[in-house]
């Protein structure tokens, strides 16, 4: 009996595993840098390391054969490679994106990008001017950021059942729900 539920609950963590890991292309063993502050001075030089970064898209850009966005970068999940919406951001970073993808389907998309770092180009943010770290993408992921509402845990059982004494409605019936954002 006890090997029965030993392998069901092996099967059941392999399951839910699976449920957690990074899109393909997105898995994070194979990348230099998974942020903006691992990224060295000499790495700009290089033109050879690998990242994976991403954050909410603030513009894009069609190009000829390209389209530039500008991300507003965030801290990426490691294993899921989703951006942390609730995360501060360490700074901005442009990707190339290879062909055409329409600028309108990107405004204000979260977004995880793979590439190589390839230098750094001068802008603006307002009237400021900025370095921004600029990629290569080779792969890219854009999440849906979904708002969901829910019942807080301690809201349903405080104080059990009967509150206050006696035969009232549980607690949950009058609690309000909460929002959350998740992306998928």
């Amino acid at each position: 009996m006890s090997k029965k539920i030993g392998l069901i609950l092996t099967a059941l963590s392999l399951v839910l595993t699976g449920c957690v890991s990074a899109p393909q292309g997105l898995e994070p063993k194979q990348f230099d840098a998974l942020n903006l502050n691992n990224i060295q001075p000499q790495d700009y030089d290089c033109r050879c390391v690998k990242v994976r970064l991403g954050g909410k898209v603030i513009s894009a850009t069609a190009l000829k054969n390209q389209t530039k966005v500008e991300v507003l970068n965030q801290t990426v999940a490691y294993f899921s490679a989703k951006p942390m919406i609730d995360s501060h951001s360490n700074g901005r970073f442009i990707a190339y994106l290879n062909g055409f993808v329409d600028p309108e389907n990107l405004k204000d998309q979260y977004i995880t990008i793979a590439g190589v770092l390839s230098g750094k180009e001068q802008g603006k943010i307002d009237q400021a001017d900025y370095s921004y770290p600029v990629v290569q993408a080779h792969q890219y992921r854009l999440w849906k950021l979904v708002q969901e509402y829910y019942y807080d845990p301690d809201d349903m059982d405080d104080y059990g059942p009967f509150y206050p004494y006696g035969w009232g409605a549980p607690r949950f019936m009058w609690a309000e729900p909460r929002l959350r954002y998740n992306l998928y």
